[in-house]
């Protein structure tokens, strides 16, 4: 199954028991902005089975929930599998299991579905490697065929292990929490494939090191053209939502 949508994604983590929030995330802290932006990226991008793919799952289930449209509050589970192609630059496996709920509006029409998905698996990328599980719980509309997007509303959550390749000292403990909002999915086509064009998230790290524990608050905006834009305090990145490759602005 293809990956044209990714996360992995706040939670508290378990072991952090003093870690003050940074009135700025360019200070001092066990990772830099930068570092941070980079394993934010990996919760988004189709490569590394982020946000992007989640998303496409969950879409790909409602739909088919609502076109078969069974009855209102049918329930359907299903699991899936998504691996890397060898040879690629980024390896991963994750398992996902899908709960899917038909919700109908008051005149007893499907109006939308909510959906609860569990993942677990790990990848690894020229810049972090990472093990994780979470979940992705969201309520997803524009099911109906007069639609050309879908829209999304819920949270993802990831917790796990990390490592960034650029220094050993760099590795320990993670979780990521996003919160999307209004973020628009265009269906796909024949010539084009589903790609995220608009809405917002916030965005949540926490973690520890052996430098010490880290979190830092952000803000993203999802710009179209496959790109989000991800505000870190005084810094601002651009993410590409396939490769998860970050740029600074």
């Amino acid at each position: 199954m293809k990956n044209p949508l990714l996360f992995i994604i706040p939670v508290v983590l378990l072991g952090i028991t003093a870690c003050k929030k940074l009135g700025d995330p360019t200070q001092l802290s066990a990772i830099t902005s930068d570092e941070s932006a980079i394993m934010i990226a990996g919760s988004l991008a189709s490569g590394s089975n982020g946000f992007v793919s989640l998303s496409n799952d969950a879409t790909i289930t409602s739909q088919t929930i609502y076109t078969t449209a069974k009855g209102c509050g049918v329930t359907h589970i299903d699991s899936l599998t998504h691996q890397s192609l060898p040879g690629e630059a980024i390896s991963y496996y994750f398992k996902h299991i899908i709960t899917s709920k038909l919700n109908c509006n008051t005149n007893k029409l499907p109006d939308n579905v909510t959906s609860n998905l569990t993942f677990n698996g790990n990848y690894n990328s020229p810049r972090l490697s990472a093990k994780q599980s979470g979940s992705a719980n969201s309520t997803i509309a524009g099911l109906t065929p007069t639609s050309a997007v879908y829209v999304i509303n819920g949270q993802f959550k990831s917790m796990g292990s990390y490592k960034l390749k650029s220094d050993t000292t760099r590795a320990g403990t993670i979780a990521i929490d996003i919160t999307v909002k209004n973020v628009v999915i265009s269906k796909a086509t024949v010539t084009m494939p589903a790609i995220i064009t608009g809405g917002t998230a916030t965005a949540t790290i926490t973690g520890n090191s052996p430098k010490g524990a880290f979190l830092f608050d952000g803000t993203l905006t999802f710009a179209g053209f496959n790109e989000a834009i991800l505000t870190l305090g005084s810094n601002s990145y651009s993410i590409n939502l396939s490769t998860g490759a970050v740029a600074k602005k």
